[in-house]
């Protein structure tokens, strides 16, 4: 079963309300206001069974010029339109309106019905059938069928609904996959129910239970209590449905008109890349134009900044960047309506191509290239610019978190060919990307890091583990940067530019031996270490004992970091202690406490190990690093 939304358009007064009251029995006029003013204000719906248990929704918008921003929010979302022109009146202003905003939200097929059709003659009906023919002619509506009608009298009415059931037939419904996205049209509130909510769904599917995020607002979602379709209760409702959804928590104070329903939070954005046409013939568009920015029930004021021209005239294309005063939900490929800046007639639209883009100061050729790949649309393009942005590596999780779209469409592109600049590596969580470019640069950061550690440390015997590495890139734990850092290494390793030990990288052209004076120094600090045996060693006298080696400060915090990457010595902080010392004051620790709930303090510890309180804080020190022992207050107790 498809689920589609047929949507009317045309001038006030034209009997769009009428006839799809003719037409499937409702009336759409629903408002006081409507009722006594005799013209649609707000949104109408509908629907039209159309046999064998399948349904079509219909949204009527109004056509009068006062409420255009509500007629694109209707628009939004509908797979059709059923253009409406009196026959007693021809074509209007809100009819050339009308088809021109379905133009530009991208719909792409239509039926024309000459309403009024009982209060014309023939000739007047042939005239305007010429009149019409003219006016679609080169639009998507050019080959849609003409059809006379009268919601007073009911001919035309059985063509008609031919003729809809036909386009249904020809229609293909959206994904049903991916991202739920529904833009709020209609709140309001049933007695026992609470919060309800209507809209045209764009994309995706929900079922009752489900949990929907009102963005952009708080961050907490709104449990799904009830699904209605047409009327009738739905366990789940998919793209193409007319849907009302029943938000258990939902109050309306936290609600505004604009606002979309997602299955989960997507990033607001305040500036957009975007494909943009004009059509209105007395307006040119310059650098900064203020404008009237709507998609889909969301209007607010923009700023548009032109890329590729110095002005935009009608029927034009431009890539502009356009400033958002408030951030808007948006994805690749949403259509956009743009009016003057006072409200009062519509300039154009497009095509949103980037909700993300970096900020185009100035109109460079790379930049307007860069723009003109993603206005192509395809996603494996998309993707390239997307990771453009990243310095460090990224995921498809990450890249479908910047477009506001569902992983698996990532997915499906990174399948496909990548532009040839951006590499494709498998991490141990899944795939990673990242630009060629960066990639190299981190190959040289590696080198640099190691080298940077062997020139710190001379004398340690080993390379820069990976912390060591990863520090000095500045990349932050557990991000797709550090996943690309491990893949690198062992590439690097595995083609012999890298020599692996014990955890650490060394460069293969940088193995040396320790020479022999290094290694009589080396000797003579350690030395001196163990000769303390159960007293802290002085800086003094390492210092003393250092000059006699005629080494410099810095010799020294070589030597004794060599020391303890060997494992001769042990260092916490500024202090260091014989590992032999440490190795044998552990073992009399654990014979004499392990198991012992009640603990011990500093003072027992002393009197076991026949040491001062100064060797016995630091290697209490040591021994809690090591999550042996565990502080409780005074007493520590060995760790089982």
């Amino acid at each position: 079963m498809k689920h589609l939304i047929m949507g009317t358009a045309g001038h006030v007064d034209h009997g769009k309300t009428s006839l799809v009251k003719a037409l499937t029995r409702i009336d759409c006029d629903t408002h006081v206001e409507e009722k006594k003013r005799g013209i649609t204000i707000h949104l109408g719906f509908a629907h039209l069974d159309l046999g064998d248990g399948e349904t079509l929704g219909i949204v009527d918008v109004p056509g009068h010029k006062d409420f255009i921003h509500t007629m694109v929010g209707g628009a939004s979302g509908i797979d059709f339109v059923l253009l409406v022109i009196a026959a007693d009146s021809g074509i209007m202003p809100q009819t050339r309106e009308h088809l021109n905003i379905m133009r530009i939200l991208g719909i792409k097929r239509g039926i024309i019905a000459l309403t009024k059709a009982d209060l014309v003659d023939a000739e007047l009906l042939a005239m305007v059938r010429e009149e019409v023919s003219e006016l679609v002619a080169g639009t998507f509506l050019e080959d849609a069928p003409i059809i006379d009608v009268s919601a007073k009298t009911g001919a035309g009415l059985e063509a008609l609904q031919d003729a809809i059931r036909t386009l249904v037939q020809q229609s293909e419904a959206k994904p049903e996959a991916g991202v739920f996205r529904l833009f709020v049209d209609r709140i309001f509130t049933v007695s026992g129910f609470g919060t309800v909510v209507t809209g045209s769904v764009l994309s995706g599917k929900v079922k009752t239970g489900d949990t929907l995020h009102l963005l952009p607002g708080k961050e907490d979602g709104y449990r799904v209590r009830r699904l209605e379709r047409h009327g009738a209760e739905m366990g789940e409702i998919v793209a193409g449905d007319r849907a009302s959804i029943n938000l258990v928590g939902l109050e309306r104070a936290d609600f505004r008109r604009g606002m979309l329903l997602s299955d989960r939070l997507l990033r607001p954005s305040t500036m957009i890349d975007a494909r943009l046409e004009i059509y209105e013939p007395e307006v040119a568009l310059g650098h900064w134009s203020q404008v009237i920015f709507h998609v889909g029930t969301h209007e607010q004021q923009a700023r548009l900044h032109l890329l590729d021209k110095d002005k935009l005239k009608a029927g034009e294309t431009a890539l502009v960047q356009i400033h958002l005063r408030e951030p808007s939900v948006l994805q690749h490929g949403d259509r956009f309506v743009i009016r003057n800046s006072s409200d009062e007639w519509t300039l154009g639209g497009g095509e949103v191509i980037d909700i993300a883009p970096l900020h185009h100061r100035r109109r460079k050729e790379k930049v307007i290239q860069e723009v003109g790949k993603l206005a192509e649309g395809k996603m494996s393009e998309i993707i390239g610019i997307e990771v453009r942005k990243f310095y460090r590596a990224t995921t498809p999780v990450e890249i479908a978190a910047s477009l506001n779209v569902a992983v698996e469409k990532v997915d499906e592109a990174l399948a496909r060919k990548l532009p040839s600049d951006i590499v494709r590596q498998e991490g141990r969580s899944g795939v990673l990307l990242m630009t060629r470019d960066g990639q190299e640069d981190m190959r040289k950061g590696i080198n640099k890091a190691i080298q940077a550690y062997k020139s710190a440390n001379p004398l340690a015997g080993r390379g820069a583990d990976f912390d060591e590495i990863r520090s000095f890139l500045r990349l932050d734990r557990n991000t797709p940067g550090e996943e690309m850092l491990r893949v690198l290494l062992v590439q690097l390793t595995e083609k012999g530019k890298l020599q692996e030990k014990d955890k650490t990288w060394q460069l293969v052209s940088d193995l040396g031996e320790i020479s022999d004076e290094q290694r009589q120094r080396i000797a003579a600090i350690e030395s001196y270490i163990q000769s303390c045996g159960l007293q802290v060693p002085l800086m003094s006298v390492m210092e003393d004992v250092a000059a006699k080696q005629n080494m410099s400060d810095k010799d020294l915090k070589q030597v004794l970091h060599h020391l303890v990457v060997n494992g001769a010595i042990c260092r916490v902080q500024d202090e260091v202690i014989s590992r032999r010392v440490v190795d044998d004051c552990r073992q009399k620790l654990v014979e004499r406490y392990a198991g012992d709930k009640q603990g011990f303090t500093v003072a027992d510890f002393r009197d076991l190990t026949g040491s001062n309180r100064k060797t016995s804080l630091l290697l209490l020190a040591i021994f809690d690093q090591e999550k042996l022992t565990r502080r409780q207050g005074d007493l520590r107790v060995v760790k089982a």
